[in-house]
């Protein structure tokens, strides 16, 4: 998701630009309501009694950088896990299914191991027909009761689900007087989830990598970069997994990665919308307070070790070409990151940025550019990149030597009115995006899990309003050298040159 950055006006209510930064502050402060239910969960409410609707989400500090080796993938796959039900949605008989899963468990378990220790064993043939036999008798168990399906039955909108390599969320919009019903369904399939149906939707996540990543050029070109940038933190991995991988995550790794990190420390509850606060805080208390307490995984400890020298990478594919450059710069949490996300609206941040009127309005060697700050995440040290796609006759090399020469540019002729002109224009961008219920819902859940406090969402903007061009300045030179940058490049397959 890209980051949330911008002030919440318009909301309910209107204020000169002079006036905003307080009165977003004072605005947010007062209405939203933060409380920790008995056993660690955080919740955010806001009643916004006018909009008969209800905006839920359901986060957790949990996404692909929390994984293992062993793991990669697991994070993706879980939320996948979480639509299949429990002991009593998705089942005919759960008593009778739950045999049938013990010993497609067993026997999936032993498959995985054999296909890498001893791919040759003779007993594979027979441990996978009896595999398959058993896979066909559990689908006479599996019901189409779903929660999709209960959730649309009763003015459900936007069920979804998203991974990052940061965070897990999980989110609907529903009338306000289905919040018991809601609060009932997640509440159950985060205390009691079934892993049913585990080798079929590993079988479908690695077709979906297929699909997604391992068809396309550009996907590959992003996979290949970021693995390239990051030698050791596991920012590194692919959220979806390596393609060597998925199909032998192990259904009691991923189990312990879901009661090792959906756990009641690590997890935010955001509603959004026409509510009672108090009797909401009581609701979620009797439901989701049942879920007990587990320890707090350990911190990643590994951090990435400073580069020193420029790394390159080419991924050869039957695409267009394209480039990728990055620069390792600090996680949401030091202050420079401000600084470089004004740098994003400066370099690539829509039409009117340096890049885009330069080469691709002005000199032509591009055909579209665009820069982001905190990639692929932020709760760690990550990547400033400029992704690039060069404009025929024009290549590649000379593609990325102009975009050199627009950063060193833009040292010599800033000027604070220009800086002023982006405070202004990423101000705007998104703010009509927060006047519905999951606009809110989402900035607020997306700060409090990953930077650990939503009130960071209420002060970006005046974060963003102190910075000049000495900050600016300052902050190309420490983090925009060679040294500090990785490239990628994807070349046509037919491409000689």
């Amino acid at each position: 998701m890209k980051k949330i950055i911008f002030a919440l006006t318009l909301v309910a209510f209107s204020f000169s630009l002079s006036a905003q930064d307080s009165e977003v502050s004072r605005y947010l402060n007062q209405k939203v309501v933060e409380a920790r239910l008995s056993n660690g969960i955080k919740v955010l409410l806001v009643d916004r009694g006018y909009t008969p609707t209800l905006a839920l989400i359901i986060s957790f500090k949990a996404g692909s950088a929390d994984e293992s080796y062993e793991t990669i993938g697991a994070a993706h796959l879980l939320e996948h896990m979480l639509f299949k039900g429990t002991d009593k949605i998705g089942t005919k008989d759960y008593a009778a299914e739950k045999k049938l899963l013990d010993e497609i468990e067993a026997i999936g378990e032993t498959l995985d191991y054999l296909a890498i220790s001893n791919p040759k064993n003779d007993m594979i043939p027979k441990l996978t027909a009896r595999f398959k036999e058993l896979q066909e008798k559990h689908r006479d168990y599996v019901t189409d009761e779903r929660y999709d399906k209960i959730y649309s039955l009763n003015g459900g909108v936007g069920f979804n689900a998203g991974t990052s390599r940061d965070m897990t969320s999980y989110v609907i919009e529903l009338p306000a007087s289905k919040l018991e019903l809601w609060a009932d369904l997640e509440s159950e399939r985060l205390r009691n989830p079934v892993f049913r149906e585990f080798y079929t939707e590993r079988d479908t996540v690695y077709e979906e990598r297929l699909m997604r990543t391992d068809s396309s050029g550009s996907s590959l070109l992003f996979e290949t970069f970021i693995a390239t940038a990051f030698s050791a933190h596991p920012y590194r991995h692919p959220i979806i997994g390596w393609k060597s991988n998925i199909k032998a995550l192990s259904i009691n790794k991923v189990r312990d990665f879901y009661y090792t990190h959906y756990i009641p420390a690590r997890m935010t509850i955001t509603v959004v919308g026409k509510q009672d606060v108090k009797s909401t805080i009581a609701l979620l208390e009797s439901r989701f307070g049942k879920i007990p307490k587990r320890q707090d995984p350990k911190p990643i400890a590994i951090k990435e070790p400073e580069q020193r020298g420029e790394k390159r990478c080419v991924v050869k594919f039957n695409a267009n070409p394209q480039i990728l450059i990055g620069w390792h710069v600090p996680s949401v949490a030091s202050k420079d990151y401000y600084t470089l996300d004004v740098i994003e609206g400066l370099l690539g941040d829509g039409k009117t940025s340096r890049l885009y009127q330069s080469l691709v309005l002005d000199k032509k060697i591009a055909s579209s550019i665009n820069a982001w700050n905190g990639y692929p995440g932020n709760r760690y040290s990550a990547l400033f990149i400029i992704e690039a796609t060069p404009r025929p006759p024009h290549s590649s090399n000379e593609l990325e030597t102009a975009i050199y020469e627009e950063i060193a540019k833009l040292k010599q002729d800033l000027r604070d009115d220009e800086i002023q002109k982006v405070q202004n224009r990423m101000e705007s961008s998104l703010v009509f995006t927060l006047e519905n219920n999951m606009g809110i819902a989402r900035y607020l859940s997306y700060y409090d899990t990953v930077t650990g406090d939503w009130r960071n969402f209420a002060n970006y903007f005046e974060s963003i309003k102190k910075i000049h061009k000495n900050d600016v300045l300052r902050v190309l030179d420490a983090y925009f050298t060679a040294d500090n940058r990785t490239v990628g490049m994807l070349i046509p397959i037919d491409d000689k040159k």
